[in-house]
């Protein structure tokens, strides 16, 4: 079988569900002998490096060469065009596409909401309508808004469209108005272990060498929409009953990619230096390493979480998941066996279950022996990836006209 990606960036410090489910997607069918090429779409920013895909051939095309490239990767006539990117492409590629074997990719919720998250700005609250609303321009603004028709034409030249959630899936149905398929993340039960491999990174590696301390890992990275807004005031809050305690949180917002400056800012200026510890620089290599370093994963999302990758991650290393009941989280984390399901707005009450599990290392063993359990039943990444063969199967049976882009 020859598959071509379209992807974004595949940054290897990203920890995005995207980045991070591509990359193992691709390496994954390579080693299983199928020809697979990845084009990446967007230039790597300055902090940024190239992900390694051991067996895939990796394109790197600039705007101006992309179309010709893409012509070259058509040639070969690949069985599946998978893509995995929010980047409408172009009006000729999307016409292109029309004519392809194309399945869809969708991570989060940009073909229905232009901010991508279903956040209501400027308080980001969780938002329940969709695309196209009246109330679309003043959330996010003419220029996002403008671009909505272009994504809705990249998703009518699919041929089917992925998503990794129910709820996720329902969401997107209801508004585009076409079948959506579902296909759960899928974890590689042999890295995410309770005992995993050790980390390759000194920062990483530092927190297995360091003193004990109760330590609380923010799940994915540090968005809006996963509560990225909410540490502080947990970790105040936390700190009442646990002095001790860390808050780590790795990777960065795409988005903002200098929160962290501020959040360190505003950590030192109240007195909190100490106690928050983040990781810009964390290779997925070195992610179950990163859960084992720690005691309790929080996932305080204050939107509809599309997939839940870091919360399944965390679940197969047996970290037990203190999470907000919205979204996928909610359909990942079975409140009081893997973990504790608490609305994230209620600090007091959110802190308190961190704090908690935090204090009763029993809790701790016996919750993520349960998380490690589901996953490794539910969430296997060969599950996931036989799914995801017979959505190929059906596109390779499906007769597709040539095109010379």
């Amino acid at each position: 079988m020859r598959l071509l990606y379209l992807v974004d960036q595949l940054d290897r410090y990203s920890l995005t569900d995207a980045d991070l489910w591509t990359a193992d997607l691709a390496t994954r069918w390579a080693e299983r002998g199928h020809h697979v090429h990845v084009m990446c779409l967007q230039p790597l920013d300055a902090w940024q490096e190239p992900r390694d895909a051991p067996g895939v051939i990796i394109s790197r095309p600039t705007p101006d060469t992309f179309e010709a490239e893409l012509g070259e990767a058509l040639r070969e006539e690949p069985d599946v065009v998978h893509v995995s990117t929010r980047d409408p492409l172009g009006a000729r590629v999307r016409e292109i596409l029309r004519e392809l074997p194309m399945l869809l990719d969708i991570h989060d919720f940009w073909p229905i909401c232009p901010n991508d998250d279903l956040l209501q700005r400027p308080r980001y609250d969780a938002c329940a309508l969709h695309h196209p609303d009246e109330h679309c321009g003043p959330c996010a603004g003419l220029l996002r808004l403008r671009a909505m028709e272009a994504r809705r034409e990249l998703v009518d030249a699919a041929r089917i469209v992925v998503a990794h959630s129910p709820g996720q899936c329902l969401r997107l149905m209801a508004g585009l108005g076409r079948p959506v398929e579902h296909v759960g993340y899928g974890v590689d039960s042999t890295r995410f272990r309770a005992r995993p491999a050790p980390p390759l990174e000194n920062d990483v590696l530092t927190l297995l060498t360091l003193p004990p301390r109760p330590r609380v890992l923010f799940l994915g990275p540090p968005t809006h929409s996963r509560g990225a807004a909410h540490v502080l005031d947990l970790l105040v809050a936390c700190r009442a009953r646990l002095p001790d305690l860390e808050f780590v949180i790795a990777g960065r917002d795409a988005t903002n990619p200098d929160w962290h400056h501020m959040l360190l800012k505003q950590a030192h200026e109240m007195g909190l230096s100490d106690h928050v510890r983040t990781l810009m620089r964390v290779p997925d290599s070195d992610l179950p390493a990163l859960c084992a370093a720690s005691d309790v994963g929080a996932a305080p999302w204050v939107g509809h979480e599309p997939g839940g990758l870091s919360v399944l991650q965390a679940m197969a290393t047996g970290l037990p998941i203190v999470g907000s009941p919205k979204g996928a989280v909610g359909e990942l984390v079975r409140h009081g066996l893997d973990g504790l399901l608490i609305p994230p707005d209620n600090v007091s009450a959110f802190s308190r279950a961190l704090c908690g599990l935090l204090s009763d290392e029993m809790a701790r063993i016996v919750l993520g022996e349960s998380a490690r359990l589901y996953v490794l039943e539910h969430h296997g990444r060969d599950r996931a990836m036989t799914a995801l063969e017979g959505l190929y199967d059906r596109l390779r049976g499906t007769p597709r006209a040539r095109v010379a882009a």
